[in-house]
């Protein structure tokens, strides 16, 4: 099995292969939801045939997991995200046992370097973020309620996130760098999106769409290359960053779930 450096070369790499259904878990019902076909799988009726662990510590609250699903019953493919990571809990049903043992027997952790961890682990939940836009947009969630948790999430999360990586990780690369100048117009890009007054659907869409190709872009391209050139001065920064200890969600209106 291949083993990828991010989430979304996960997804994309994954797509090619025929994997283009969203699923969902549905832990009461005991199966995993396609809402665009309103296809139901219960754990007889699919098997997991590839997964993909991406955690940016040891912590495995923190981590994203990415399930390569198919039924030869209902001839069809798709993927499951993070349905065993951050909202996991001690549920002993079916469908959860099912993937928490595909999860054990197959999970591989993604490298990264010590200094970029961090940084890396907020990608994940920023990937999050694209997930929970996509799946409330696929279950006609109201607008409002979408945009609300997406602006909360930029002002909190993203938004001192991107000044990390434009003080300390961009600065590794010179300013005539392609890769940095890319990643600093997505940055551009994506603060006139979350800062529109009025957002629609569409700009919803563009913030998922934008935002996980500019994280698999970092995690494949920028990360990468900053950690090969960091000198011991720049790595001292990067390791003198305070992170929070813990991920702290908003859930005081969960419409992904």
């Amino acid at each position: 099995m291949q083993y990828y450096d991010s989430v979304a070369e996960a997804l994309n790499a994954l797509a090619a292969k025929g994997y283009t259904t969203d699923f969902s878990l549905l832990k009461e019902q005991e199966c995993i939801y396609c809402h665009n076909t309103s296809q139901s799988l219960s754990p007889d009726e699919f098997v997991i045939d590839e997964v993909h662990r991406f955690e940016g510590a040891t912590d495995p609250d923190d981590e994203m997991i990415v399930y390569a699903i198919s039924s030869e019953q209902y001839k069809i493919k798709g993927t499951l995200i993070n349905a065993f990571g951050a909202y996991a809990d001690a549920d002993t049903s079916h469908i959860i046992e099912k993937l928490k043992y595909r999860k054990e027997e197959a999970a591989k952790p993604i490298k990264r370097s010590e200094d970029l961890i961090q940084l890396s682990r907020e990608h994940h939940h920023a990937l999050l973020l694209c997930w929970k836009i996509k799946n409330g947009l696929a279950k006609d969630i109201a607008l409002p309620r979408i945009i609300t948790y997406a602006n909360w999430f930029y002002v909190n999360h993203l938004l001192p996130h991107f000044d990390l990586e434009e003080k300390f990780v961009f600065p590794i690369l010179s300013k005539e760098d392609l890769n940095r100048q890319k990643a600093e117009q997505q940055h551009t890009q994506l603060r006139a999106l979350f800062e529109q007054k009025e957002k629609d659907q569409q700009t919803l869409t563009d913030i998922q769409n934008i935002l996980t190709d500019h994280i698999r872009f970092e995690e494949r391209v920028v990360f990468n290359e900053a950690q090969k050139l960091a000198n011991p001065e720049q790595l001292k920064k990067l390791q003198e960053i305070e992170f929070a200890d813990k991920f702290c969600d908003n859930e005081s209106d969960p419409f992904w779930k």
